[in-house]
């Protein structure tokens, strides 16, 4: 399936939402006209790719395309859990895309900034420090010597299964409807480093100390993109989806109430919407997303402990 064959849904279309029965529209903002029994047109699911590239979401438009586009495959709950994880190299490509997302793209949002920042602020807490050696002792250190870890041309990948130290959290369920937020919603925005080890005699005590010298490190966004569980992903028209703000002012107490889209195909979207999809027409596969990689030279030393 691509873009080219969407058409427009009938009542027996498998992608068609009928999620406004009985709805009522609110002819007259002042309140003054009683309100009129209405029809919706069905609103495909398979348009809502068309109305992200409408409103320039262009990341989210091709991430959802590939959930379209895909055999159907639903994501187990737990490759959401830190041990039930696939290891970052043992995914197939079926499952994984490492194209659609861009650091750059995602640079030009404040909260990924801010999300960069936060990670490089935390490279020496003691969970890094810990994961660090960690990952030195896999690489073969035995708290002395020279050892190596990471490469400034390995992939989002790569630096996940071998030098990532640490992470945070990018975005909330407070940030504006945009192309970041239809894109990743709340994903992981994770730090490697690339450097090695070296050993160096204290002054006073002439005990041998161990550091890791970073030389670069790496910003990288991990996210899995799937429709477990339950969430409301949005008042969608066929061109746009509606602000939080819109969407406040449509909604009356009954729930079923609309206001002003008369002329719209219009639906209310949950994810459960995309699993009916995949269960009527065999597509839709969910997948983890690597982004690239963003580097930054750095000259910093970081204190592993004393040699035994």
């Amino acid at each position: 399936m691509s873009l080219k064959d969407f058409q427009p849904a009938t009542a027996l279309g498998p992608d068609a939402l009928f999620l406004l029965e009985n709805a009522t529209l609110d002819t007259s903002p002042d309140g003054h006209e009683r309100p009129k029994q209405i029809v919706i047109n069905a609103l495909p699911l398979s348009k809502l790719p068309v109305a992200m590239r409408k409103m320039g979401w262009h990341t989210s438009a091709a991430l959802m395309q590939r959930w379209f586009d895909s055999p159907g495959w639903q994501m187990p709950e737990s490759w959401k859990s830190e041990g039930g994880q696939p290891g970052p190299l043992e995914l197939p490509s079926t499952q994984c895309d490492e194209i659609l997302v861009k650091m750059s793209w995602a640079m030009g949002f404040d909260r990924c900034q801010a999300a960069v920042r936060k990670a490089e602020s935390i490279l020496v807490t003691p969970n890094a420090v810990s994961r660090l050696k960690t990952l030195l002792k896999n690489r073969g250190w035995q708290n002395k010597g020279v050892v190596s870890l990471g490469c400034s041309s390995f992939s989002a990948r790569q630096i996940d299964a071998s030098a990532q130290v640490n992470f945070v959290q990018l975005g909330s369920t407070d940030d504006p409807l945009d192309d970041m937020y239809g894109a990743l919603g709340i994903a992981t925005l994770k730090v490697g480093v690339v450097g090695k080890t070296f050993s160096k005699e204290d002054p006073e005590t002439r005990q041998l100390k161990n550091f890791f010298q970073i030389e670069r490190i790496g910003f990288y966004i991990r996210d899995h993109y799937d429709f477990n569980g339950l969430q409301f992903l949005g008042t969608w028209t066929k061109d746009r989806v509606l602000t939080k703000s819109e969407m406040a002012r449509a909604a009356l107490p009954s729930g079923q109430s609309i206001y002003k889209w008369t002329t719209d195909e219009f639906a209310f979207v949950m994810n459960h919407d995309f699993r009916k999809y995949r269960s009527k027409t065999d597509m839709g596969g969910d997948y983890i997303i690597y982004s690239d990689v963003l580097w930054k030279k750095l000259d910093k030393i970081i204190y592993l402990g004393d040699q035994p």
